[in-house]
């Protein structure tokens, strides 16, 4: 019998996380971690950096033609991350 005040573990973690200010370093590295997956091998070997700050992801590659095709490519990969997260994270693109 679950009582009023008894909180399922991932509601607790989910409260820790939050009153610790964790969400969006957790998120960061998730989305770190699904790069390889969504962008494709070739655009991760050419990715330098990818960065999360309040709800715009800063993505650093070092080639130009690739930095164009992301630049079309924007709108796809938002969805495609939020949908694999299970909510919206990202809300922005920035290329460098």
């Amino acid at each position: 019998m679950k009582r009023k005040n008894d909180l399922t573990l991932k509601e607790a973690m989910d409260r820790l996380v939050d009153a610790y200010g964790l969400r969006e370093k957790l998120d960061e590295q998730a989305v770190a971690s699904l790069w390889d997956d969504l962008a494709g091998g070739m655009v991760a070997r050419h990715t330098v950096a990818i960065k999360l700050r309040r709800g715009k992801l800063y993505i650093k590659v070092d080639s130009a033609p690739l930095r164009q095709e992301l630049t079309y490519m924007r709108e796809g990969l938002i969805k495609t991350i939020n949908e694999r997260i299970g909510r919206v994270v990202v809300e922005k693109i920035q290329l460098d």
